[in-house]
């Protein structure tokens, strides 16, 4: 299990990124895995369509973001490089990269060599994170570098742990995503020097803030409102926590003592809930509340049927929809009492992503089939599935965009255009 967490680890609204309907970041426009604006066709074809383009990317688990008519992603090449890569989204014809020599290896050559985060573009910039903590801000039009950091040579190499392995940084590499929070750019870094979530001023890459000091996390955190206080929600490499987003001082926390520090996925924010999911445990909603200034984070469910340990699920109307580790099968729950509604039958290996289009739901499985499902709140309905993605493991979210879908697998990206809705 150890193994195959390492290949992955892995303001709520951008300040803006684009247009509404593009795909900016992690998880989408909104980082809840919802696609605002996608049109779905009516009718599904039998035969999918063919690809608009395919372009080489090399291999990795970045999944693709689009934000003013350009693809950005991130692939490692031949040579060994990690590569920051854009696209014209319409046509795949390349615009620019940037590559850079990354040394930085897993401990075990079956985890991957990344890199593994999902670039973040906010405006006129385009930040991306490397397996090995070369972080980088680029302009979006030329790549050129803005400014750049080296969380290896930086803010890591000052301490071991108990057996001897870098005491801040992730085990097997920095695999989460940028969050811009208005003037900031929050990364988890891990460690004293700059924290566990580390803000950097998004114009001059000087770090502006640094909070806790624990280890950093695969996960990618998130802004929300829990409480009427509006929040920094994430992992850390040891508990769940809310930060206020004005001062970054820890609220409340929820221990998650996970082995090698397998904090992967991304919380999911539902009312005043905070879902929690990792390492093949059950899946746990967190009641967060404020009693005259004293915060606290209960226990509202636990549900076993639902088993996650890549899989962020997702929120669609009164139903929180997921993939359980162990069965293999997607798994809707009702999240206002944490029991199971319905499953799914068996797909996949170990990772689903997620994406809620209106009244449909798309699930790429990491074999590379891609399913449309009802959004359907008391059964599991299926309109479709096609095998879309090459041999090769995919644990990279698919991005959609108005009627383009877009797919990374472990050798490019593609670009499939969906039948006019009507």
């Amino acid at each position: 299990m150890f193994l195959s967490a390492c290949a992955v680890a892995l303001h709520l609204l951008l300040s803006s990124s684009g247009d509404d309907t593009d795909w900016p970041q992690w998880r989408g426009p909104n980082r809840n895995g919802h696609a605002v604006g996608a049109r779905l066709p009516v009718r599904w074809p039998e035969t999918f369509p063919a690809p608009q383009w395919r372009a080489p990317v090399g291999i990795g688990y970045s999944s693709p973001v689009i934000a003013g008519g350009r693809l950005f992603i991130m692939g490692r090449d031949t040579s060994g490089n990690e590569v920051c890569y854009a696209f014209d989204a319409a046509t795949g014809k390349p615009l620019w990269s940037h590559r850079y020599p990354s040394t930085f290896e897993p401990p075990d050559p079956t985890a991957g060599k990344g890199p593994n985060s999902t670039p973040t573009v906010d405006k006129d910039r385009v930040y991306m994170l490397g397996l090995g903590g070369m972080f980088h801000c680029l302009d979006v039009k030329t790549g050129r570098v803005l400014w750049k950091h080296d969380l290896e040579a930086e803010y890591w190499g000052v301490e071991k742990d108990a057996v001897g392995q870098e005491a801040w940084r992730p085990v097997c590499g920095a695999s989460a995503s940028a969050l811009v929070d208005g003037r900031e750019v929050i990364v988890p870094v891990g460690g004293k020097k700059a924290g566990a979530f580390a803000g950097f001023d998004r114009a001059t890459g000087r770090l502006l803030r640094k909070s806790l000091d624990d280890r950093s996390s695969y996960a990618s955190p998130l802004r929300g409102e829990l409480a009427g206080v509006s929040q920094i929600v994430g992992f850390t490499g040891t508990r769940m926590v809310g930060l206020d987003a004005r001062n970054r001082n820890l609220l409340w926390e929820h221990p998650f003592k996970a082995m090698y520090e397998q904090t992967i996925i991304t919380p999911v924010l539902r009312k005043n809930q905070v879902i929690v999911c990792g390492e093949a445990r059950p899946t746990v909603a967190l009641e967060i509340a404020n009693e005259n200034g004293k915060w606290t984070a209960k226990t509202a469910w636990q549900n076993a049927d639902l088993s996650a340990y890549l899989t962020t699920p997702v929120v669609f109307g009164e139903r929180l929809l997921g993939y359980d580790q162990k069965t293999r099968r997607p798994v809707c729950i009702d999240p206002a009492t944490g029991t199971t509604v319905w499953t799914g039958p068996r797909i996949g290996r170990m990772f689903m992503g997620l994406t809620v289009v209106g009244d449909r739901i798309l699930a790429l499985s990491d074999s590379g089939e891609l399913l449309v499902l009802e959004a359907n709140p008391q059964e599991y309905k299926e309109i479709g599935r096609w095998k879309l993605a090459a041999p090769g493991t995919i644990w990279s979210l698919p991005a959609l965009v108005g009627n383009r879908l877009y797919i990374r697998d472990q050798e490019s990206v593609t670009c499939f255009e969906l039948p006019s809705a009507g």
